[in-house]
């Protein structure tokens, strides 16, 4: 029987679930953008990666906006709240309007809404803990919070390009839109087991002269590693944008169950990163305990710009194959296992770090540099891709193992560099 000290907060089920049906509504959307833009708006390839790509890094950069307001203004709750009216709007406008209009104000909305719902849900839950004197659960809630995320995008960006095929892209808009209402009112029903904001006092604080110092030692400590990691996401997030492309155009798309839309192909991250995710945990635990030097942070995301090398190398292949005729899905099925798994290893890690090195003043603001590395992959991940349009897949991808071969030295060196900093504090 679960004693009260390590029973989860009620309050933990509300954001649960509700962090589940909006992510199932975001990603589920961003799944079918790129092909709805080419389909229906007649955008060119190049184009419709780079608006989906500027759109995800609005999306990573809007959070520092939206956790000032909650600190300043709103509170996190009420952020929320309000922020959650004009998302699903942004998704009616997305579901309802054909027009290039339709398109850029629906995206403004959507990543207002999510830009201000990202920083401010997670802070919130891990308030609620704090609170509640169950700090002590806080890890097992991050789990359940990331599968949270994952189960909600894999359910729309596996599901909603079939349904997309059968009945059209207005039908496939309208689940996003149902699944953003759901989870405000999820939300918002748990409203009174949430921890009580005072926004005048958060307002009030002021840094001391010794807390400014710290902001800048930590942000320089950690600007060699968060600059490099900004490669690796322009990399990743290329997945729903040129690698899309490169099912579309270069894979044997029919299999033993039926033709898989391109777009499809995507929800495997989400699914992988369930599957590989105690995995990696059981893994971490081994290196930590069992070895007379456990594997640092930047050691463990060292491992990850290998298998970004390995992932893009596997693509390149797959790349120069296509050239003569199409090639098996299972290129690119192995590229997204490798993706996947570095993404375990550099993503889940370096939010980890970030938590590790901010003082305890400044974890919200490490957080949205964090967020800001996102931002700028996504901005060089919408320049990529319009390359991928001029030239061979297989000369675009190998192109972008050249520079990850170049970050993974140079992430190993600024690394080494960056421990030997630690143990000497």
């Amino acid at each position: 029987m679960t004693s009260d000290s390590n029973r989860h907060p009620k309050g933990f089920w509300f954001i649960f679930w509700g962090e589940l049906a909006e992510r199932a509504s975001f990603y589920g959307m961003k799944a079918l953008l790129v092909l709805y833009m080419i389909d229906k708006l007649g955008y060119t390839d190049a184009n419709s990666s780079t608006v989906a790509s500027f759109f995800t890094a609005a999306c990573y950069l809007l959070p520092i906006a939206g956790g000032y307001i909650a600190d300043r203004w709103l509170g996190k709750f009420r952020t929320i709240i309000y922020f959650a009216i004009p998302y699903i709007m942004g998704h009616i406008i997305l579901g309802t309007f054909t027009s290039e209009v339709g398109l850029y104000i629906a995206l403004a909305l959507l990543a207002g809404g999510s830009g201000s719902i990202k920083p401010n849900i997670s802070t919130l839950m891990g308030r609620m803990y704090e609170e509640q004197g169950k700090s002590h659960l806080l890890s097992q809630a991050f789990s359940w919070f990331y599968m949270a995320i994952n189960i909600g995008a894999a359910s729309t960006m596996t599901s909603l390009p079939f349904i997309r095929d059968r009945y059209g892209y207005s039908m496939a808009f309208m689940a996003p839109t149902i699944m953003m209402a759901v989870s405000l009112a999820i939300f918002y029903l748990g409203k009174k087991h949430y921890p009580k904001e005072d926004v005048r006092q958060l307002a009030s604080v002021v840094r001391t002269q010794q807390q400014r110092h710290e902001q800048r030692a930590t942000l320089v400590r950690l600007s060699g590693l968060f600059l490099l990691i900004v490669f690796f996401w322009s990399v990743f997030d290329q997945s729903y944008s040129t690698w899309t492309l490169f099912a579309r155009d270069h894979m044997v798309l029919d299999t033993f169950v039926g033709r898989i839309p391109p777009d499809a192909i995507q929800g495997l991250n989400p699914i992988l990163i369930v599957i590989m995710s105690p995995f990696f945990a059981w893994l971490w635990i081994k290196t930590d305990r069992n070895t007379a030097r456990p594997l640092s942070s930047p050691r463990k995301m060292l491992i990850g710009f290998v298998l970004v090398l390995l992932c893009m190398v596997l693509m390149t292949v797959a790349g120069f194959l296509a050239t003569g005729s199409k090639v098996s899905i299972l290129w690119e099925v192995g590229a997204y296992v490798l993706i996947t798994a570095a993404e375990l290893c550099i993503s889940a890690i370096g939010l980890q770090l970030a938590f590790e090195e901010a003082p305890e003043h400044m974890k919200s603001m490490i957080t949205g540099v964090w967020l800001c590395t996102v931002f700028l992959g996504d901005i060089l991940a919408g320049l990529f891709s319009r390359l991928y349009t001029q030239t061979t897949p297989g000369n675009f991808f190998g192109m972008m193992t050249v520079m990850i071969a170049i970050v993974t030295v140079a992430f190993y060196q600024v690394g080494k560099r960056f421990e030997r900093k630690g143990v000497g504090q």
